[in-house]
């Protein structure tokens, strides 16, 4: 059971990955559009820029140390509640 409590924390972390993405997204695809469009010729849509900005983020994400760190969480909380 606690393996499926691990999985399922993912996807709100992913979401938040997500709205993380499309706040930057909105800020580079606007200085891309405005400065770097026309000199290179390379046009990159706001949604594409969300994606590739996510895809970039859960590359990069940890799920071991997040692991790891939800587990110490656990067991700091657990040993809370014992002294109390």
């Amino acid at each position: 059971m606690e393996n499926w409590k691990n999985i399922f924390f993912l996807f709100p972390v992913m979401g938040y990955y997500l709205l993380e993405s499309i706040v930057a997204a909105f800020f580079v695809s606007f200085a891309w559009r405005f400065v770097f469009a026309q000199p290179t010729g390379i046009y990159i849509s706001y949604v594409q820029w969300v994606v590739g900005i996510w895809i970039i983020k859960v590359i990069f994400f940890d799920v071991f140390k997040l692991i790891a760190g939800l587990a110490s969480m656990g067991n700091t909380n657990q040993e809370n509640n014992q002294e109390s």
